[in-house]
């Protein structure tokens, strides 16, 4: 069965609910891609600063907002989907960065979860549809 993971921002453990910049943790999900079940596996802090290693030589040259952005991005790189209320460009360039899929949406947990759910089904029959069309 495969799994994935989910980041949501939420100050209430039940609604997708806080902008990713005001975010001081994310709720960790585990997802099973098949049934839709999901489970709450961690609350992860996010950390403060850059720990220096944008890999651009530029951390200590830009702004506070830069490296904080970047530090958040990379303490999540590990997951697949970041849900919160509200997404600004630099945090969408900023996960993107670490493939990690960004969405702002407000909603419950339940439903935003089953929204991905249903949007990685689409993803995958979409595939197979163009894997079988060119492949005939």
């Amino acid at each position: 069965m495969a799994k994935y993971k989910v980041a949501v921002a939420t100050n209430d453990g039940v609604n997708v609910n806080v902008h990713f910049g005001h975010a001081a943790a994310f709720d960790i999900y585990e997802v099973d891609e098949a049934s839709g079940k999901y489970e709450k596996v961690e609350v992860r802090l996010k950390p403060e600063h850059c720990d220096g290693s944008c890999g651009d030589g530029t951390c200590g040259q830009r702004e506070v907002q830069h490296s904080s952005m970047y530090a958040a991005a990379k303490n999540l790189a590990d997951l697949d989907y970041v849900l919160c209320e509200q997404l600004g460009p630099q945090a969408i360039q900023s996960l993107a960065r670490f493939n990690v899929r960004a969405f702002d949406i407000a909603l419950p947990i339940s439903e935003a979860i089953a929204k991905i759910n249903i949007y990685r089904n689409k993803i995958a029959e979409r595939a197979l549809r163009f894997k079988s069309n060119h492949n005939d």
